[in-house]
């Protein structure tokens, strides 16, 4: 995960919900769905608020951090709207309406969560161990060898990108360099991260 810093709503859906104020989530039309889901998009770099991966507006869905059947008041709050990628078997649609004690939308939750170069994650905390639960974020090999495998593979070619192998990576000592490895992949090109970077630069966060 990376910490989502949420801005100001879209004015689309400040215009819908004036218009309709007594309508929830499930009454929004497509078109303010979508502004929102841009929205959110923008604000995460590119990438999906849980795993990391790259997202689209086409290829994304909205997703409420405080489920909508548990804070129904909340539906339409953008602050609580994250976008998440589409896969079913983790991250927004594997969670379903798990609650979450660890999220995006905290500054923890890019300590609370250590990745590993084999694609792994583990949990620093009870509620961080929890949360990868519930998404699948790939505790284990067997609990989501999928994500796991595109994670390590997205992260061995941000490696290889800066002339390094993970191995002399690892050995780096110099903390100056190590720094400046970390402010290059948290980095946005064009308004966007690459995808899995947050992920690199815990690693490397992790060796300074």
């Amino acid at each position: 995960m990376r910490k989502i810093t949420k801005g100001v709503e879209p004015e689309q859906l400040t215009k819908w919900k004036r218009a309709n104020s007594k309508l929830r989530y499930g009454s929004l039309p497509p078109e303010e769905r979508q502004s929102i889901r841009a929205a959110c998009i923008k604000e995460q770099r590119g990438l999906c608020a849980y795993c990391c991966q790259s997202i689209t507006v086409e290829a994304a869905h909205n997703e409420h951090i405080e489920a909508q059947d548990k804070t129904p008041a909340r539906t339409l709050d953008f602050s609580n709207i994250v976008a998440s990628c589409e896969n079913r078997s983790h991250c927004g649609h594997g969670r379903k309406t798990k609650r979450l004690t660890l999220t995006p939308l905290m500054d923890e939750c890019e300590n609370e969560l250590k990745f590993y170069l084999n694609g792994l994650v583990k949990g620093t905390s009870d509620r961080a161990r929890a949360s990868i639960q519930a998404l699948n974020l790939g505790h284990t090999e067997e609990s989501n060898r999928g994500l796991v495998g595109r994670r390590r593979s997205m992260v061995e070619t941000l490696i290889y990108g800066s002339r390094l192998t993970p191995e002399e990576l690892l050995d780096i000592e110099d903390k100056e360099l190590l720094n400046m490895l970390a402010d290059e992949f948290a980095s946005p090109v064009e308004g966007n991260l690459q995808p899995f970077s947050p992920v690199l630069v815990n690693v490397i966060r992790q060796l300074l």
